[in-house]
């Protein structure tokens, strides 16, 4: 039988959910009331994580952008790649380390579980479940666990120097043991940040709905680098004053009004309450019937840019449509059967908005795009459609959609400006007091061990200080972190620290110049150089936009092609 698992906090909008639960000790499944009166434990869990993400992706760690940081014998649905192609992509690999402190501990539970993403590796071997992985009954020893070998690790793999911090406790779980977990995911968050001007000057803002701590911009110069620090970047949304202020401001109606008739109930006679109880029953069975008849079902999530372009590809298909006095809703049919594309319609929402879909319609075309044929059958009746996350239109009311992208919008902080340093090389002293020695002072200020941060920046200090392009660091507030990634310890540990660290690259609001560059690489004569060239301009994303628009007015054939199909794989319309 599972014990019972300490209280779990609310997942936040950017949709992801990781859930770490450990209980130590020898605990009855049933007695919830000792495990409340238990002390905490002398163990002390540190997380810290570096993500990866640029503004062309939905997500965060997208798989089949960036490299593993896991060992060459784990498996992982990250691409291999190879030595030629290590010199395009960008060098931070992204990952999430797990380290126990402390006095050795028997009967340790860890669950890592995921609401929106996707768990691609983790060290050691857990039991992996659907978006969960699972290290039951674990144990916690000073001294490396004597009947089990650690797991196998190359000499020269950066792990091997997790294994030699001294005061980590070893985590042994049946035949596994290790000095930390690891793991790798993809995170279905987009980039929290948005930057604007430059260089000696860059406007900063929040595009979410809590504050971010210790933000550093790093961009290259001429002769080295310029850097920024901001302490904070506040968000345009209303945060909770506290935790309890929090819960309070997530309670629907339906709970705001429980809780008020609860505490008027105090007060009544048993005979009243027995009758408030019968009324309530009939009144709430009245209230749910008609708000079953009056719902809308949800609309779908739309696709992401991937998505979003192979359904724009189909549908650019050409078609031969002869409709003549043919109903709305088997034109709509007609199109969606030559195009071979599936569709739904939003039956309530188009009958709660009247419009009938027997009515008549007329299209004639011996060659027309299926898009365009769609677009001329919905649009005279006041209908459009999205492209859900499995490839379908969802046909709905144009009023509805356009009610839904206002709800989804980004809401946008307040802009800040930060002012950037000189120019300074590496090697110059100051360089490094105002990049990895700043970052680790305001790590330990995190919560963060002094040398855990000192190994996060041996490892990936090189890499974030001295980038091929400009980059921005972001870590997220302890509230913020903990809504998106929910970390719940059972006892309570004696000290609980996590940090995470956000690179984003691909945003320099002038890489529309180098964007230019690559455009004509486009049209190289080698096959290998427009490649390069048009992986690269994929990874700059949203900034390549207007430059890729501009090539499709080019002369050479190549680079419109290509063009027209990096602009499909951002999620652009392609006149």
């Amino acid at each position: 039988m599972r014990r019972p698992l300490a209280r779990r906090f609310t997942a936040l909008s950017i949709g992801l959910t990781v859930t770490l639960s450990i209980a130590i000790g020898a605990t009855p499944p049933d007695d919830k009331d000792r495990d409340r009166d238990r002390p905490e434990t002398p163990v002390e869990v540190y997380e810290w994580s570096v993500w990866v993400g640029n503004p062309a992706q939905t997500t965060i760690n997208t798989t089949r952008i960036y490299k593993s940081a896991m060992p060459g014998s784990v498996g992982t649905s990250r691409p291999n790649i190879e030595d030629k192609e290590r010199t395009i992509r960008f060098p931070v690999a992204p990952i999430s380390v797990i380290q126990f402190f402390g006095e050795p501990a028997k009967d340790v539970d860890v669950d890592l579980r995921l609401k929106k993403g996707t768990f691609l590796a983790h060290w050691p071997r857990s039991a992996e479940r659907s978006g969960r992985l699972q290290w039951f009954k674990s144990s916690l020893s000073t001294p490396p666990p004597s009947d089990l070998a650690l797991n196998y690790l190359t000499e020269n793999h950066w792990m091997q120097r997790l294994r030699k911090k001294d005061k980590a406790l070893y985590l042994k779980q049946e035949s596994h043991s290790d000095r930390f977990i690891a793991y790798d995911a993809e995170l279905g968050i987009p980039v929290p940040v948005k930057i604007r001007g430059g260089p000696d000057e860059y406007t900063l803002q929040n595009l979410t709905n809590r504050k971010l701590l210790d933000v550093a911009v790093i961009a290259p110069a001429d002769s080295g680098y310029r850097v920024g620090w901001l302490d904070a970047l506040p968000t345009a949304a209303t945060e909770p004053a506290d935790e309890a202020e929090a819960k309070d401001a997530s309670k629907t109606e339906p709970q705001k009004k429980e809780a008020a008739i609860k505490k008027a109930d105090a007060k009544k006679s048993p005979e009243q309450k027995a009758q408030a109880v019968f009324e309530e029953a009939d009144a709430a069975a009245k209230e749910k019937q008609k708000a079953e008849e009056n719902e809308l079902p949800p609309i779908p999530a739309e696709g992401d840019a991937t998505m979003r372009a192979r359904v724009d590809q189909v549908m650019n298909r050409s078609i031969q449509v002869n409709a003549d006095g043919v109903p709305r809703k088997d034109a709509i049919a007609m199109i969606a059967s030559q195009a071979r594309i599936r569709y739904e319609l939003d039956d309530k929402a188009i009958a709660r908005a009247e419009i009938d879909m027997n009515q008549p319609t007329s299209l004639r075309a011996p060659s027309i795009a299926a898009r365009d044929a769609m677009a001329e059958v919905l649009g005279g009746a006041g209908l459009s459609y999205r492209v859900t996350e499995d490839g379908r239109l969802f046909i709905t009311t144009a009023a509805r959609l356009a009610e839904a992208d206002k709800k989804d919008r980004v809401i946008e902080g307040p802009p800040v400006k930060l002012v950037m340093s000189t120019p300074r090389p590496p090697s110059d002293p100051t360089y490094r007091d105002m990049t990895r020695l700043t970052m680790v002072r305001r790590l330990v200020g995190q919560g963060l061990r002094e040398y855990l941060a000192n190994f996060l920046l041996d490892q990936y200090g090189p890499q974030l200080f001295e980038p091929r392009e400009l980059v921005v660091l972001v870590h997220l507030s302890r509230p913020a972190l903990d809504e998106a990634v929910t970390l719940d310890v059972f006892p309570a540990p004696r000290k609980l620290a996590r940090t995470a660290t956000i690179v984003v690259h691909g945003i320099d609001p002038r890489l529309q110049d180098r964007a230019r560059g690559l455009v004509q690489l486009l049209g190289e004569k080698s096959s290998h150089a427009r490649d390069q060239a048009e992986e690269r301009l994929f990874e700059m994303g949203p900034a390549a936009v207007p430059v890729l628009e501009d090539a499709l007015s080019n002369k050479d054939v190549e680079i419109v092609y290509r063009a027209e199909r990096l602009l499909l794989k951002l999620g652009r319309s392609v006149p």
